[in-house]
Parts: structure tokens; C-alpha cells; sequence
């Protein structure tokens, strides 16, 4: 009976270690927000990157992009382990302005137009998604 218990413990480990990925197949924090910006040109105006689709810059300014959101969303990872059930310091709009910032750095660094803020563009009346509001 033991014989069988092993055998099915040593199945069902390799099984789970078949099914994990590998440490070579996982993709990193970087690769991850370098994979998201590309997707962005497909996000609505004014929101993420859409103004900069078919731009052959566009890889170039992911690679600025990905490394510096990767590190602040650790940052923010990291304060929020050591600080269960709190949000990091700061409001929505500060967070917001300092994503505006760093995306504009990065778009300056490789010779792209300044991203627009989303809510200076709602406020210029340009259409944004969802429900209309009354």
C-alpha cells in the first residue's frame, strides 16, 4: 500500500511540475509591460497609446516604457507586502500624473508627441468610452 501511495504522490508531482512553466518560459515584469504597451495602441483615445499605432518608433518607446512602470509597480508591490490592506501613499490623480510623466519621458527620449492626459482631453469635450453622462 505505501508502494502505491508513492507512486501516486510521485505522479501527481510531476504532473504539477509538468504543468508549471519554467523559469525560462516565464515572462518578467519588464517583458510583461513591454507586451502591454504594444497591445496599447489598440486601447480608445485618449487612453493609452493609440495616437502612436503603426509607428515605427512604437518598440523603441516600449523599451523605455516597460523597465520604468516594471520598477514602480515592484515599488508599489513591495510597500503594499510590507503594508497589508494599504494602498501606497499618494491620490488616483498623482498616480495618474506620475504615469503621464514617465510615459512623456519616454516618448521625448525616442521623438514622440507628448501623450495627451485623459482628463484634460475629456474636458476639451473630446469623446471618451462608455455611457454618456447627463
Amino acid at each position: 500500500m505505501v508502494g502505491r501511495s508513492l507512486l501516486v504522490l510521485a505522479s501527481s508531482t510531476a504532473a504539477l511540475l509538468l504543468a508549471t512553466p519554467s523559469p525560462a518560459h516565464a515572462q518578467s515584469p519588464t517583458e510583461a509591460y513591454y507586451d502591454m504597451c504594444l497591445k496599447a495602441v489598440d486601447f480608445p483615445a485618449p487612453f493609452g497609446e493609440s495616437d502612436l499605432k503603426g509607428n515605427a518608433k512604437l518598440p523603441d518607446y516600449c523599451k523605455c516604457f516597460a523597465p520604468v512602470f516594471a520598477a514602480r509597480a515592484e515599488k508599489a508591490a513591495r510597500y503594499m507586502q510590507a503594508n497589508p490592506g494599504k494602498a501606497p501613499p499618494g491620490t488616483v490623480e498623482q498616480s495618474n500624473a506620475e504615469e503621464l510623466a514617465m510615459r512623456n519621458t519616454c516618448r521625448k527620449q525616442v521623438g514622440l508627441p507628448a501623450a495627451v492626459d485623459p482628463n484634460k482631453a475629456s474636458a476639451a469635450g473630446q469623446q471618451m468610452p462608455g455611457p454618456k453622462r447627463k
